[in-house]
């Protein structure tokens, strides 16, 4: 690899002239500066931009820690910070943790090893303490997608959790179905907890019972669907609705009730929260939430600049992106689809 000091003898220069042509300085004579980039174009050099920043005191990278990239949403939500921050010079430093607390905290201490100006982090563990020295000691700027960070304030973009799961709930419920159960995700997790709660909201308002019996929590996992799902058909009075709290584990419970020769919606109707492709290719397609990811990614990139910046100095912003519950023939609806917006 060519390095500036080969310009330098090539052009017949010290090495601090190249530099100044390199970086568009003036005082340097039009004689010398046409040889240094006579020079620099025959020996194919290319400035080393990474070791330019570090002397600047900037790297222009970003960590981007989530659970898991095989996860449809966290890839919408990548499209979203790459479309914002790939304009602006900025690259992303991905680390994954499995959903581990051990692996979060590692993570977290890997990227501020490596000096990132920020970080957009989707948190699934207790780092919270971690975190708050991040933002503090280290004074790197964070931004949370989908979970907030427990019991530290930080600027977060999040789904419509509690709204979401009452209008699933609320439109199963009138359809008539009484024995509504749920599937959902770890409960130390905000979404999981959130969609839990709007879960039992929705009962209480339509005049249902809280049947603890019919809450299953797993994983978020296409495996846990499954197994949660069993477990519900195994009730000597099995529900006559299921509501999943993610994409994967609506497709587990569609193939555990698949297994059982069991009927959607006839004999069980079946929703999910969220809606990626694969649910509408179901037979039958599943009425779900359908949700902005990408514009999480997006709006969660703008405020990490935000916060690069300098601009946004006053208190953390907690923002809801919107909405729609998609209805097709699992709830027990005929016709085509539509979608209604959620509040």
């Amino acid at each position: 690899m060519t390095i500036l000091k080969d310009v330098a003898r090539k052009a017949g220069v010290s090495v601090p002239t190249v530099s100044r042509v390199i970086n568009n300085y003036r005082y340097v004579r039009e004689a010398t500066r046409a040889k240094i980039l006579k020079a620099i174009d025959e020996l194919s050099y290319q400035p080393n931009k990474i070791a330019r920043n570090l002397k600047l005191g900037k790297t222009n990278t970003i960590g981007f820690i989530v659970p898991d990239i095989s996860n449809s949403f966290f890839g919408e939500v990548a499209v979203g910070l790459e479309r914002v921050f790939r304009k602006r010079g900025y690259h992303l430093i991905l680390c994954l943790t499995d959903r581990r607390n051990d692996l979060e905290i590692e993570s977290l201490q890997l990227v501020v090893s490596q000096k990132v100006e920020g970080i957009i982090i989707n948190p699934v563990g207790t780092s919270g303490e971690l975190v708050e020295r991040i933002i503090n000691y280290h004074r790197i700027p964070l931004v949370a997608i989908d979970n907030e960070v427990n019991n530290v304030k930080t600027d977060v973009v999040l789904h419509n959790n509690i709204e979401g799961t009452q209008k699933l709930t609320s439109h199963l419920a009138t359809h008539g179905y009484k024995r509504i159960a749920f599937i959902g995700g770890p409960l130390h997790e905000t979404s999981g907890k959130k969609r839990l709660e709007g879960y039992k909201k929705a009962l209480v308002k339509n005049g249902l019972p809280i049947l603890e019996g019919l809450i299953r929590i797993g994983d978020w996992t296409k495996e846990s669907g499954i197994r949660l799902t069993k477990e519900l058909l195994k009730m000597s009075e099995r529900p006559t609705g299921i509501i999943a709290a993610n994409a994967f584990m609506a497709l587990g419970a569609f193939l555990a009730l698949q297994e059982e020769n069991l009927t959607i919606p006839r004999d069980i109707a079946l929703v999910s929260f969220d809606d990626f492709e694969f649910i509408v290719a179901l037979e039958p397609p599943l009425t779900a939430l359908k949700s902005a990811n990408i514009e999480m990614g997006e709006i969660a990139a703008r405020l990490l600049l935000k916060r690069i910046n300098n601009i946004n100095k006053g208190k953390v912003e907690k923002i809801y992106l919107p909405m729609e519950l998609v209805i097709r023939n699992s709830c027990g609806c005929t016709g085509s689809q539509k979608s209604i917006p959620v509040a």
